[in-house]
């Protein structure tokens, strides 16, 4: 089970880095990517091992023993009321089962591995909350300074689950885009290794391992079968990414004949960036004018680094993005919650909300997998007080 991580290339200009060294972005400014040596893997050998997050070593960037909290393969559920109602085959992702409650355990597990084995120390990184959580749970396992940069406006919950796993708290009049700007000059001042969205090429590779399980456990003893849709909430848009190379991967190592599947993004039309760019036709992603105002904490990403990259991904998938309103997350929630018993974050319910409004025009190709990050439960306080 030894990683065949290759080398980094840039997204943007192509040009190969030493994967052996600690890296943040290419000299051009884009963002690097982990390639790894896809020569044949026997599939039915990489199922024999425990049914965890580090199943699929050779396909993650980490050499040595990981840092680790347990993480468990999160369920693929069925759904068969939703399903109904969409008319089309609907499973639902639910990584609220992961360490401190959410996906942001995937990047945290296999970023922060890599980057100690790499000889970091310290960490510094921005969130919109609870990337900042788990980043703090996973330095208190590795006994590493974890400084999280974060907006006064984040929830309580994150804030608390920081400073409770030791973590440095900085709290930021702003959005997350200012609390970026804060972790980068703590970064200069400190030597920290700065972990922020896209700055660094590992954290994309742990979300990766939400689609090599729903690859998986969609499939037969003849191999893996890759959904047609996926519906994924974009925030930043690491997950949306790592979903298309998951795909990439499995098919160039001949574990499915499957096609890539359809990449659907759902933003909050309180803050939706990238929707507004795909709408639009352009190539680039404006900063969000105004106030970001949802209740999913992590859909409030005025100005995400990458947006560019991810309408890219989106555009090559034939997927599109969706912008659902605040009423119809929050029912979603309750929704999920009442007919098919799962308590979803509201960035995970808002999939939902945008998988119904493709349902409604014929533009859901089934079988659909939606995403739900994580648990409601941090929402809480938001929830009631919405209504």
């Amino acid at each position: 089970m030894k990683s065949r991580l290759a080398s980094l290339e840039c997204a943007r200009c192509g040009n190969q880095h030493d994967a052996g060294k600690l890296q943040h972005r290419c000299e051009c400014g884009g963002t690097l990517l982990c390639r790894y040596d896809l020569d044949p893997l026997d599939l039915d050998e990489v199922r024999q091992r425990p049914a965890d997050m580090w199943r699929f070593r050779e396909l993650l960037p980490v050499e040595g023993e990981p840092v680790s909290l347990g993480e468990p393969r999160t369920p693929l559920l069925t759904v068969p009321k939703l399903s109904k109602r969409l008319g089309v085959e609907t499973y639902l992702k639910d990584d609220g089962p992961l360490p401190g409650g959410t996906f942001k355990a995937r990047g945290a597990g296999i970023g922060l591995s890599r980057a100690q084995e790499l000889g970091v120390d310290r960490v510094v990184m921005p969130s919109a909350g609870n990337a900042g959580g788990a980043w703090s749970l996973y330095g208190a396992r590795a006994g590493m300074h974890i400084t999280v940069t974060m907006a006064e406006s984040a929830p309580a919950a994150n804030q608390t689950e920081v400073e409770a796993a030791g973590g440095e708290l900085v709290l930021i009049r702003g959005t997350i885009a200012d609390a970026a700007v804060r972790a980068r000059e703590i970064a200069d001042e400190t030597g920290a290794f700065l972990s922020a969205t896209f700055s660094e090429p590992y954290r994309l590779e742990g979300k990766k391992t939400c689609w090599l399980e729903v690859f998986d456990a969609l499939g037969d003893e003849n191999g893996m079968r890759l959904p047609r849709t996926i519906v994924l909430p974009v925030g930043g848009g690491v997950a949306a990414i790592a979903a298309a190379k998951a795909a990439e991967e499995v098919i160039a190592l001949g574990w499915t004949s499957d096609p890539p599947p359809r990449l659907v993004g759902v933003q909050s039309n309180g803050c939706c960036p990238i929707v507004r760019a795909f709408d639009a036709g352009a190539d680039e992603v404006e900063p969000w004018d105004g106030e970001a105002m949802t209740i999913a904490a992590g859909l409030r990403v005025p100005a995400p680094s990458e947006g560019d990259l991810v309408l890219k991904y989106i555009r090559e998938s034939g997927g599109r993005m969706v912008a659902v309103n605040e009423r119809a997350i929050v029912d979603a929630v309750w929704d999920l919650a009442s007919t098919e018993g799962v308590f979803a974050c509201p960035e995970g319910a808002a999939t939902v909300a945008g998988a119904s409004i493709l349902a409604e025009v014929g533009d859901l190709q089934g079988p659909v997998v939606l995403y739900n990050t994580g648990s409601g439960v941090k929402y809480v306080e938001a929830l009631k007080a919405f209504g």
